[in-house]
């Protein structure tokens, strides 16, 4: 597996996050805090990801993309579109429920331009651990299932975090 990255664009409005690789929890605080700038910019019509490239993606990073999924409901945004044309992942995105609170396709409609990587964010290991809580937490919202899957997960995290 290649190393993950995850690039970023804008295209008539709509940012665009395209996924390489194998996209780890390495990669999480550097989006979370690309998506939290821009939820809080003014002209953001829609959300696309594309995970056409990727080649995994672990729970954390999931769980980023529900929390953005959350955030685009609060605000009366259409759902975010994740594009993946993988049997693997597709299958990892329906398991999760994604398939309800996200538009699922399998093919792009347009070419995608001028994106560029998003720059890796190094903060603390208490940043980091406070954000692979919130992520786990927002994939526990989704549905009962996801409750039961991430629970020890969770409270693992809470531990640490309370030491």
């Amino acid at each position: 597996m290649s190393s993950g990255q995850i690039l970023h664009g804008t295209q008539d409005g709509v940012e665009i996050l395209c996924y390489k690789g194998d996209v780890r929890h390495t990669l999480c605080v550097a989006l979370d805090a690309y998506i939290n700038k821009l939820l809080s910019a003014e002209g953001l019509k829609g959300f696309v990801v594309d995970l056409t490239g990727a080649e995994s993606i672990d729970s954390t990073n999931l769980g980023i993309l529900a929390r953005l999924a959350r955030s685009m409901q609060r605000v009366n945004l259409p759902k975010v579109t994740l594009i993946s044309n993988q049997p693997d992942i597709n299958e990892l995105l329906e398991a999760v429920g994604f398939d309800r609170v996200f538009h699922l396709v399998q093919e792009r409609e347009t070419e995608l331009t001028k994106l560029s990587e998003i720059p890796l964010n190094t903060s603390g290991e208490l940043k980091s651990t406070q954000l692979l809580l919130e992520a786990h937490r927002a994939l526990m919202d989704l549905n009962e299932h996801n409750r039961d899957q991430f629970r020890d997960v969770v409270k693992a995290f809470e531990k640490e975090l309370a030491k």
